[in-house]
């Protein structure tokens, strides 16, 4: 079992490092060209603050705009998002996107090197 364990997590790494280098995965993760990305936080919150800040830094072409939770409560019930302040919430156009998802996202849209960060989607959950 620790063996068949240990070949998965190498067979994962090595996809990723594959998937890092080509660049592939992360274009796949993109909204369309003109499909906005917006990250909704709890604006109390001061991890979503600092991955909102570390965003922010990161997103030299400005892909992603940010709106507290608490302020765009209607945004978010017209995306069909969760609006218990529970999450990162990430709207693209018409689909929304939370927890892991959100995240993996809108690394997805940052400059590289955090970028290729949006790998990390093929990892199972």
């Amino acid at each position: 079992l620790a063996r068949f364990c240990c070949f998965d997590m190498i067979k994962s790494c090595a996809v990723l490092a594959v998937a890092i280098l080509a660049g592939t995965m992360p274009k796949n993760m993109r909204p369309p060209e003109g499909v906005e990305s917006w990250l909704m936080f709890d604006g109390v919150c001061n991890l979503c603050d600092g991955f909102v800040n570390f965003v922010a830094d990161h997103d030299s072409d400005r892909l992603v705009k940010f709106g507290a939770q608490q302020k765009h409560m209607e945004l978010l019930k017209r995306a069909g998002a969760p609006t218990d302040l529970s999450t990162l919430v990430l709207i693209q156009g018409d689909r929304h996107y939370v927890y892991s998802d959100a995240a993996l996202r809108t690394m997805a849209v940052l400059d590289w090197p955090w970028r290729g960060l949006a790998a990390f989607a093929l990892v199972p959950s």
